[in-house]
């Protein structure tokens, strides 16, 4: 990752161009520590931006090793009874489902980065165009589902819409 980050800030560099945007991603637990070392690093790079990230996990309500220990980095709040909940507020809308579809290396569209296991497959590349499956049963009815109660999906009801995860 370093080299290959130096290498492309080299050539922004040389070709004097703002493009592309170069970005540290840094999942935050349990590298806490570290975060003023990938800032100073970064920096010495010339990568454009750092972006401290808090990690989703499914079993929270317990605790969990990668809920950060820094609030403002954690998309889970402790409760009272020193059990954990979701700090986003729940809403049924969702801007990854209309401008962040992903396709996985084998050519199937599944919502979004949170379907990490391609357990909610919309379409497959290989059998139809994007524009085809954009408007097909699977695609219209998830988007449907998630208007009418987000929580009701499991991908859904622990992501980050709603909630700051970026430091």
């Amino acid at each position: 990752m370093i080299a290959g980050a130096k290498n492309i800030v080299k050539w922004k560099k040389e070709l004097n161009s703002k493009k592309p945007f170069v970005f540290f991603q840094f999942v935050v637990k349990p590298n806490e520590h570290q975060i003023e070392d990938v800032k100073k690093l970064a920096a010495e790079i010339g990568v454009d931006e750092v972006r401290f990230k808090t990690a989703q996990v499914y079993d929270y309500e317990e605790g969990n090793r990668l809920i950060p220990t820094i609030d403002k980095y954690s998309r889970y709040k402790k409760n009272e009874d020193g059990t954990y909940a979701i700090k986003n507020k729940m809403e049924n809308h969702c801007w990854r489902l209309w401008h962040s579809p992903v396709i996985t290396w084998d050519g199937l569209v599944v919502p979004c980065c949170f379907d990490k296991d391609a357990t909610h497959r919309l379409g497959d590349l290989k059998q139809s165009d994007f524009k085809t499956l954009w408007h097909n049963e699977q695609y219209v009815n998830f988007r449907t589902q998630l208007i009418k109660g987000r929580k009701h999906i499991d991908i859904c009801a622990n992501c980050s819409e709603g909630t700051q995860v970026w430091g």
